[in-house]
């Protein structure tokens, strides 16, 4: 695309110099011929040559030199006609010079008296033809770029109000779907609400394990404040209720050493890091044997240590690699707490440790 934009870009210079080309050579063509009728005789091609490239020169500096220039300057009414008159004096003391060398021959050069009687005022003129020739050419490309940096602004407010619509379409969009994974969460707390307060009679640890998931399933949903967080006190008593929830679960009891310490209420954490934890040790621990350890602790330096063992129950290899939850953990962690947390895993043949600090 880039090189694309460039060789168009060189194809309209080559026009562009085509043009400036063909036109100063109709205009020349022109003025020779009109002399050449008029009076009657053709001068040496050096004269055209130098005589042409003088008031091409003036035509474009004027052009694209001073005038760009100067107009950017705050004080341009003054300084554009002091820089216009010095160029006149620049280009009629060029002009005097040609034609001091070429305009008399060696041995009939005119007094400096002469000379401004008899050219001075023409040259003056020629002067100030070019001059108003180049200041319209500079005034017509002037337009052009004006006219084509208002369009490029079309364009790109255009593309920005379509831009803009396009994310407040996505925007609507995600807001209804927001809308409707609310609804449908909700409407599932509220039947099984209505199954716990139905089969409660009949069996009490149904019915609590209904009550329990309820619980954990509302923390994971609504309890964020605006933030990111949650208190950590909310994050402990939904762990508290994730292992009440497993032991009533199965038919035998499940050993783990579960011991929490500190000032959780005065402290916010991103929700659900410490409840995924607590489910791997559920989901890969044996609880039949020895305790599983899950040890929470917050100190007064606002530091959480979260400490866990538990030995490993017998699963296949490709079931290991499927979890995810420690790797969408350790990114969580970079983004909230990059810098204030380390994680430590000691993973071995028969046993699975962790420990996680956080600064809070």
């Amino acid at each position: 695309m880039a090189l694309q934009s460039k060789m168009n870009f060189s194809r309209l210079d080559v026009r562009l110099i085509l043009k400036h080309i063909l036109g100063w050579g109709l205009f020349i063509a022109y003025e020779v011929s009109f002399i050449r009728f008029t009076v009657g005789a053709f001068s040496p091609l050096q004269n055209y040559i130098c005589y042409y490239g003088l008031n091409i020169v003036l035509f474009y500096f004027n052009a694209h030199v001073l005038l760009s220039f100067t107009i950017k300057s705050k004080k341009s009414y003054l300084l554009i006609p002091v820089m216009i008159l010095l160029e006149m004096l620049a280009y009629l003391f060029f002009k005097y010079i040609l034609d001091y060398f070429l305009a008399f021959p060696p041995d009939a050069i005119p007094s400096q008296i002469v000379y401004i009687k008899k050219l001075l005022v023409p040259n003056i003129y020629r002067g100030l033809y070019l001059l108003v020739f180049s200041t319209l050419y500079w005034s017509v490309l002037r337009v052009i770029s004006f006219r084509k940096r208002v369009h490029e602004t079309e364009t790109v407010q255009l593309i920005t109000l379509k831009e803009k619509a396009e994310l407040e379409r996505n925007l609507a969009e995600a807001m209804n779907a927001y809308l409707q994974q609310q609804i449908n969460p909700h409407l599932l707390f509220n039947t099984l609400t209505f199954i716990h307060n139905t089969y409660y009679k009949y069996s009490r640890k149904a019915s609590q394990c209904v009550l329990l998931l309820v619980e954990i399933m509302r923390f994971t949903i609504d309890d964020v404040n605006f933030n990111g967080k949650t208190s950590l006190d909310k994050e402990i008593e939904q762990i508290q209720n994730f292992i009440e929830l497993n032991q009533l679960r199965f038919d035998y009891k499940l050993y783990i050493d579960f011991h929490a310490e500190g000032d959780f209420e005065a402290h916010q954490i991103i929700p659900l890091i410490l409840l995924t934890l607590t489910e791997n040790i559920f989901k890969h621990g044996n609880l039949k044997k020895d305790k599983a350890k899950l040890h929470i602790s917050v100190n007064e330096q606002h530091e959480l240590n979260f400490v866990s063992w538990n030995l490993k129950k017998h699963q296949s290899e490709a079931k290991r690699l499927r979890s995810i939850g420690i790797k969408n953990i350790i990114k969580r962690l970079e983004y909230s707490y990059k810098h204030k947390y380390s994680l430590n895993i000691k993973d071995e043949e028969d046993s699975y440790g962790l420990e996680l600090r956080m600064q809070l």
